[in-house]
């Protein structure tokens, strides 16, 4: 088996990821405000803002960090938001709770409560959502359920969602009886029929991935061009888990992700 396939590669590759995450953060003139939105002390998430100015009222991006759900906190993934940042974007990082005391419908319940603490009464231009791993998951099955936007009380539904190197079959997710038992919280399983038009996802994977297998944004990209929702879908060839968010970098897909950030904002 090729090393760059096999999960021990993958996670010796996290020290020097970590300590990008941690140069880049050190570079950003920014504005990060921690807003608490239930007791628990990992019910809270990061808004980031310009240092220089408000972020535009219209424009808001939710990112939400990976870590298999269990681990990982959002002030580490800071540097993802950069590409929304420079568009002016009000940038969200939610936290929340953690197993083993819940598990994932309690973690999607914390992030419903997240985007309606966080939900603003003034016309929304440009909602986007994105997420690595764990997060991209999260990511994703919110973008697939516009009544939570609406019912939380956001003016507007999703209009792109960045998901990379996420979870995003469960069939294909190790043990197969844990995950099987919680179909509404699959994305391949919720995808809205018919599909929406204002809604546009890019999916980013490596194939060298080792934690979320590249089989997990094959059958996602399938399932959302068969029901007929607008997709781009970037393999990154040879790629690991984290080189699907090297973006944040500067690195790999940074241009792709920017230009799909940008796509159709209105001046």
């Amino acid at each position: 088996m090729d090393f760059r396939h096999s999960a021990i590669f993958n996670a010796l590759q996290l020290p020097a990821y970590w300590r990008a995450c941690h140069r880049t953060r050190a570079q950003m003139d920014i504005r990060v405000n921690t807003v608490p939105y239930g007791k628990h002390s990992r019910q809270y998430y990061l808004e980031i803002l310009p240092a220089a100015g408000p972020a535009r009222p219209d424009r808001h991006a939710f990112y939400f960090h990976g870590g298999a759900w269990t681990f990982g906190r959002p002030e580490t993934f800071i540097p993802a938001a950069i590409p929304w940042l420079e568009k002016g974007f009000r940038v969200l990082m939610p936290s929340y709770r953690r197993p083993p005391r819940v598990w994932l419908p309690d973690i999607v319940d914390d992030c419903r409560a997240a985007i309606s603490h966080a939900a603003v009464s003034a016309d929304v231009g440009a909602l986007h959502l994105g997420g690595i791993s764990a997060g991209g998951h999260l990511a994703a099955l919110l973008a697939c359920h516009p009544e939570w936007w609406t019912s939380a009380g956001w003016s507007s539904t999703p209009h792109k969602a960045l998901i990379c190197a996420a979870p995003t079959s469960f069939a294909h997710l190790w043990p197969p009886a844990l995950f099987s038992r919680y179909p509404t919280l699959d994305p391949v399983q919720q995808l809205p029929s018919p599909a929406r038009a204002d809604l546009a996802w890019y999916l980013l994977h490596g194939t060298a991935d080792a934690t979320v297998s590249y089989e997990h944004s094959q059958v996602f990209a399938e399932a959302l061009r068969r029901t007929g929702h607008r997709v781009q879908f970037h393999t990154l060839p040879g790629g690991t888990h984290l080189d699907a968010g090297r973006w944040m970098f500067g690195e790999l897909a940074e241009k792709e992700v920017k230009e799909f950030i940008q796509e159709g904002l209105r001046p």
